[in-house]
């Protein structure tokens, strides 16, 4: 399957066409098209002669809004293919610590610089991408993707933290990596940051049976990696019921808050999860082959959160591909249709980033980047499931 990103290169207007057009989950168009002027769209329905602009006629396929790959570590994309994932994540962790030192910045430029490649011939144009070490930010500014840096911060140390803008389309936020890594001082310090500025905020949540069993107990195998890394969480507060009633007793779950991961959560966490209207990433692929569990999607989704799709980084996962998420949770969850996995895709990826106004749909005032996926659909109730089906 060929998928095309298209970047707006001119003043324009320029009309896009296709055999088909997916304005959002539920507006799908025959003999669509899109009108784009200053890199804003300006038209977007059916085709008709007469409209102004150069057209671009991308022939059979649907022109769509591009995927949005809402969490991801391009600065990981360097350890592609060279950790192994069965050994518990444990392992994995002390293993990518060790790897990622040895790569040393510029193997990791390297891998940067094709993980954004990967990302763009994918489709995807719109990330949330964690920069832990800042060693991108240039890479991102020059590139033809846009969206949300997280600069993520752990331990117990409150930093002095720049929030200065990167060039090109993407803002600076702030993420505090996990409840099992960060003090509650420095995580509620990250996110009032973002609060004041309208940001949103990001953590890695429920992601692994050894957070669980310390956040939980205290106790356990992740105690003892904190203690042997010199970070003392004797003022944690732990231990707590859940890492989610844990966010919840901080005060830091709200509509602005990304949560990544979420495998580990009852029918309680989740109906927090849900009052507090806070976004929940998922990251499929990466839980089955790190974690070798999925979150409950169907119990989210019945519950009313917001669902959106990441990769993770390449450390933990064999692509950068959303249409790749996409096709796994087709798969592997039952009850979700495919408007519910393009919407993750697309929409709620973009409003969970909190570029709702920007991405997500194809209509006036968005954006003008889109993708042309070139499918073999006649009817429209086929459309959206052949965005991810081969």
């Amino acid at each position: 399957m060929t998928i095309t990103p298209i970047i707006p290169q001119s003043q324009g207007p320029v009309i896009h066409r296709a055999g088909w057009l997916a304005m959002d989950a539920d507006t799908l168009i025959e003999n669509g098209c899109v009108q784009v002027q200053k890199g804003r769209i300006i038209h977007a329905g059916v085709f008709r002669p007469g409209l102004e602009g150069i057209i671009h006629d991308h022939g059979p396929g649907v022109l769509m809004p591009p995927l949005v790959n809402a969490h991801t570590h391009l600065e990981l994309s360097a350890l592609k293919g060279r950790l192994t994932l069965d050994k518990g994540f444990e392992v994995w962790v002390k293993d990518l610590l060790s790897l990622r030192e040895k790569t040393g910045r510029d193997g990791l430029l390297e891998g940067f610089n094709q993980g954004i490649r990967e990302l763009t011939d994918s489709g995807t144009l719109v990330v949330g991408d964690i920069s832990a070490m800042g060693i991108g930010d240039t890479i991102l500014g020059e590139s033809v993707l846009s969206g949300i840096v997280f600069r993520e911060y752990l331990g117990n140390i409150i930093p002095e933290i720049p929030m200065d803008e990167i060039n090109g389309g993407f803002v600076v936020a702030l993420a505090g990596h996990a409840p099992h890594t960060s003090s509650p001082e420095l995580l509620k310090s990250l996110k009032n940051r973002c609060r004041k500025r309208g940001l949103p905020f990001s953590i890695h949540l429920g992601e692994s049976r050894e957070e669980m069993e310390f956040i939980t107990t205290g106790k356990g195998s992740w105690a003892d990696f904190l203690t042997y890394r010199g970070i003392d969480f004797s003022s944690w507060g732990i231990p707590c019921q859940s890492p989610v009633k844990h966010l919840a007793q901080l005060g830091l779950l709200d509509e602005k808050t990304l949560c990544v991961h979420v495998i580990h959560a009852d029918d309680d966490d989740i109906h927090l999860l849900s009052q507090t209207k806070s976004p929940v990433c998922l990251c499929p692929r990466s839980n089955h082959l790190l974690h070798n569990t999925l979150a409950s999607v169907e119990k989210m989704q019945a519950n009313g959160l917001l669902l959106c799709l990441g990769t993770d980084s390449l450390a933990s996962t064999p692509s950068l591909s959303i249409r790749d998420e996409m096709k796994f949770i087709a798969h592997h969850v039952s009850g979700i249709e495919p408007k519910d996995i393009f919407r993750m895709a697309t929409e709620n990826g973009a409003r969970a980033l909190g570029l709702g106004e920007t991405f997500g749909r194809l209509e006036p005032g968005m954006s003008g980047a889109l993708i042309h996926v070139r499918i073999q659909a006649n009817h429209k109730q086929d459309i959206l499931e052949s965005i991810y089906h081969d």
